[in-house]
This record gives C-alpha cells, sequence and structure tokens, in this order.
C-alpha cells in the first residue's frame, strides 16, 4: 500500500504535467493563429488601421465617433504610449489584445474553472485572429468577468457590466437579470449604478452631449451588412435568383452592405427584433430577479430564498446568452467579431454544477456556439470575397453564410426557451427539480 505522502506527489506531479500539456496546446494553438494572420489573413487589421487613422488625422474629439468615449480614449492611449508609424500601432494593438487572451486563461484555469479555460480557449481559436485585431474582446471579457463575480463580488460584477457597455453599447441590458432586491441584486445595481455614472458622467462632462451619444446615433443610420441574419434572404436572392437586382457596396460605416428589392422590409424587421429583445431583458429581469411577483404561485420571497443562488445563477448565466444572442440575430449588422460576445457566457455555463438535464443544454448550446463561432471564421476572412461579387455572388460561399444563420438562430431559439424556463422556476412556490 502506498503512503500518503507518496499519493499525494503522485497526484501534485500528474496535475502538473496536466496543466503542462494544456499549456502547451494553448501556446500551440495561439501560435497557429499567428502563422494563419501572418500568411492568409494580414488584410483583417484594416480596423486597427482605421483606428490609428482616425485619432492621427481627427484628435479624440471628432475621431471613432462609432464608439463610446472610453474605448476611444484606451485606443488613443495605445497611440500615445507606442507613438511612432502605423505598423507599431497595430503590432502594439495585437499584442495587447494577445495579453488579454492569455491573462483570461490563465485565470479561469487557476481561479475558476479549468474546463472554462479550455472551453474559451478553443472558442477563441475557433474564431481565429480576429480576436487581436478587433475591440469585441474588451466587453466580451467585462461579461465574463461579470458572471464569475456575479455571486462572489456582486458590486464587481455589476461594475464589469457598466465596464462592457462603456466599450459597446450592448452589455448594458444584460443588468436586467442581474438586479433585484436581495443584497446581490442591490449591490449588482450598485455596481454598475456607481461605474456607469462615473464613465457617464466623465464623457459628457470632457467631451460634450453630441460625442457621448454618437455611437446611437451611427448604428441607427446603417444600412444592412450581408453577413446580418435578417441579410440572408436577399444574400439568396442575390446569388441564386436575381443578382442583377442586388448590389454590394462598402459604405461609409466600413461594413458590406446589400441593396435591392426587400431590403428596405428587412431593415424594418430589426428594428421589431430589438424591440423584442429590450422586451426579453425586461421580462428576464422580472422573472430571474423579481421572482415573475405578481403571477400566480410565484412570489419575491423565493427569488430571494439563499437556497436558491444556485438556480438563480444558472439563470442569470442562461439570460445573458440569450440576450446576446438575441442581439446578434436582430442587428442590421453581424460583423464576425460579435461571435467573441458568446464565449464567455458559454464557458461559465458548462463549468457550473448542474443536475444532468440542464448539463446536457449546457453541452448543447456550447456545441452550438462552438459550430457558429467556426463558421463564421471560414465566412469571414477566408471566404468572404465569393460574397461581396457585383453581379453574381459566389453560390457556395452564400450557402454557408445561410447555414450559419440558420444555425445562429436555432442557437438563439433554444437559448432564449432555456432562460425562460429556467428563470420562470426561481420565483415559484414550488419549482420543479430536473434529475
Amino acid at each position: 500500500m502506498s503512503r500518503p505522502g507518496n499519493r499525494l506527489a503522485s497526484s501534485v506531479s500528474s496535475l502538473a504535467t496536466h496543466g503542462f500539456v494544456v499549456f502547451a496546446l494553448w501556446v500551440l494553438s495561439r501560435a497557429l493563429l499567428a502563422v494563419l494572420w501572418s500568411y492568409q489573413e494580414s488584410f483583417i487589421d484594416h480596423d486597427v488601421r482605421y483606428y490609428f487613422w482616425q485619432l492621427q488625422n481627427n484628435g479624440l474629439d471628432s475621431a471613432l465617433i462609432e464608439y463610446p468615449t472610453p474605448i476611444a480614449l484606451l485606443l488613443e492611449s495605445i497611440r500615445v504610449t507606442v507613438g511612432g508609424t502605423e505598423g507599431t500601432y497595430v503590432l502594439s494593438f495585437a499584442l495587447v489584445m494577445a495579453t488579454i487572451d492569455g491573462v483570461v486563461t490563465w485565470w479561469l484555469w487557476h481561479s475558476h474553472s479549468r474546463k472554462a479555460a479550455v472551453f474559451w480557449s478553443l472558442y477563441t481559436f475557433c474564431i481565429g485572429p480576429l480576436i487581436w485585431f478587433r475591440i469585441d474582446l474588451l466587453p466580451a471579457v467585462a461579461v465574463l468577468v461579470s458572471l464569475i463575480f456575479v455571486v462572489r463580488r456582486p458590486f464587481a460584477s455589476g461594475a464589469a457590466v457598466a465596464v462592457g457597455a462603456a466599450t459597446k453599447l450592448w452589455p448594458a441590458m444584460l443588468i436586467a437579470p442581474m438586479l433585484g432586491t436581495d443584497r446581490l441584486g442591490k449591490r449588482r445595481a450598485l455596481g454598475f449604478a456607481v461605474i456607469g455614472a462615473l464613465l457617464g458622467g466623465s464623457s459628457l462632462a470632457i467631451f460634450g452631449w453630441t460625442r457621448s451619444v454618437s455611437p446611437v446615433t451611427w448604428q441607427s443610420d446603417r444600412g444592412l451588412q450581408i453577413e446580418s441574419i435578417v441579410a440572408t434572404v436577399p444574400m439568396i436572392r442575390h446569388a441564386f435568383g436575381y443578382p442583377d437586382q442586388y448590389r454590394t457596396e462598402l459604405t461609409q460605416y466600413n461594413a458590406w452592405e446589400i441593396f435591392g428589392p426587400g431590403v428596405d422590409f428587412w431593415l424594418s424587421t430589426t428594428d421589431w427584433l430589438l424591440a423584442a429583445s429590450v422586451l426579453l431583458a425586461v421580462i428576464l429581469g422580472w422573472l430571474v430577479g423579481f421572482g415573475g411577483a405578481g403571477l400566480p404561485h410565484h412570489q419575491l420571497r423565493n427569488a430571494n430564498d439563499p437556497d436558491r443562488t444556485a438556480a438563480r445563477t444558472h439563470a442569470i448565466i442562461l439570460a445573458q446568452i440569450a440576450l446576446i444572442s438575441l442581439t446578434i440575430v436582430a442587428n442590421k449588422t453581424f460583423s464576425p467579431q460579435y461571435m467573441i460576445w458568446l464565449g464567455g457566457p458559454l464557458a461559465v455555463l458548462i463549468s457550473l454544477p448542474l443536475p444532468r438535464r440542464e448539463r446536457s443544454g449546457a453541452h448543447y448550446l456550447a456545441a452550438l456556439g462552438l459550430i457558429c463561432a467556426l463558421l463564421t471564421h471560414l465566412v469571414f476572412p477566408l471566404n468572404y470575397e465569393g460574397l461581396i461579387g457585383q453581379q453574381l455572388a459566389n453560390q457556395r460561399d452564400t450557402l454557408r453564410l445561410v447555414f450559419r444563420n440558420l444555425l445562429m438562430i436555432a442557437l438563439c431559439a433554444t437559448s432564449v426557451t432555456m432562460a425562460i424556463r429556467s428563470a420562470w422556476r426561481i420565483g415559484r412556490d414550488n419549482p420543479k427539480t430536473s434529475s
């Protein structure tokens, strides 16, 4: 029989070896992304070059008006720090994002869940080197932090949502299911309000009203991007039915948009879908944070029951996935980097100690997310040229886009259904349990 000391030493050695293997695989995956960028996807850095050009030529007051001012300040701080040329800025930006990617993976592995760390690494690998050349990694990490701290550090959790909203506007709605009348809900609300007021007030004081609200007006004036879910039908008609009636164009919004019959209808559809996403946020906030008080057999005290904290955390994470998915589906723009947003919530979801039925649902959502991330990478940048033909879109590339969009709709519908079901049980007198 082996001694306890020997068994402990063996366990530590096995753990260290396992950790080294995972670390080596992560380094290899990032090296592959770097090679892919260098040899096949080098043009994806055009957004970073655009940041540099805007800041260099327009100044902070007028540059990057499509982004909230805090993110513009961050981008300017990189430019001021590294100085030099456009190429230096691009490399520095990529290094900052790669560092964030690595720190998040290390943090998940050592402080939260190794399963979550592995999923995050695999998910971001599927998206490709684009994660290093867009700012969307920042709100994605903010949302991830908010969910990990949702119970342990509720003030920081709410503050992280506010930081996410300061980089991209959409995370603001994610605070809704995190609110409540219990201590945790109040602390999350306080964190969101304090940091949100600090960032928003600073923007107003320094840059004024027009610059502070410019991201909202910028988004409202955009057309129908070719990759968006609501552009699926026009893109099919462009490739298979009536190519002469449609045209694609790189517009002033730095996006390829489609023009032709029915486009106005699909643009109006996005308004209804975005309204639905706001309504969903309100409903989930009411059910999760306030127990659906007012509904039959639902009470606020049930939502505040400490014994339901785990179930409520599960409901909050599902609500975030549902809201992010619906935001992507509803948007008239679906830039490929938007897929980064889902990486954190899906990673946290599969790390939860769930009953078998909920665990199967979590794995199903995670698998759908991985497939959508990989297909998005195949759409852009690997096979984008076939979608922007002026006369006839490549049919194979269009089918790939359509398949990705259909899977995104499936992910959205499934996550919304699961979120509502989970939220519904929070405030019930006798919630159903799953085996």
